[in-house]
């Protein structure tokens, strides 16, 4: 198999930032692991933030809208792969991996995955992604 088409988009955060699409697509080595392109996104693609603390969720999404024998419409497959987290105004940023399956699958399966649709790396903002201790987040919804 030849390079795998992957894009790799962000959510946008505010107004001005959704002037522009924040798409890209890559052709990727499909002997890749979606563990590798997502470090290397995280490398390269700037996670915009605003000010406050705020999460990402990086989820690989992969197939079309497609419609089943019955009529019914199935919108495309997503996987959550690792939840980020920025502190502000300054600390280091966290990630929490949420699938090592799916972190360690290569590119190649991924795209038999989706059967000839779309693949795509995304990342989805939190706003009020905020860390808690257990005991607060206890005494404010208990």
């Amino acid at each position: 198999m030849s390079a795998v088409l992957i894009s790799i988009d962000r959510d946008s955060v505010c107004m001005g930032d959704d002037v522009a699409s924040h798409r890209v697509t890559l052709d990727v080595d499909p002997d890749r692991t979606l563990g590798s392109l997502l470090a290397q996104a995280l490398r390269e693609y700037r996670l915009a933030s605003v000010g406050g603390e705020v999460s990402w969720i990086a989820e690989v999404s992969y197939g079309g809208y497609r419609r089943d024998e019955h009529g019914v419409v199935h919108a495309p497959v997503s996987h959550g792969l690792a939840l980020l987290h920025v502190p502000y105004p300054d600390g280091e940023t966290t990630i929490i991996p949420l699938s090592n399956h799916f972190l360690a699958m290569p590119l190649r399966e991924m795209a038999g995955r989706a059967g000839g649709g779309a693949v795509t790396l995304d990342f989805r903002y939190l706003s009020e992604g905020a860390r808690w201790r257990p005991e607060e987040f206890v005494a404010r919804y208990a």
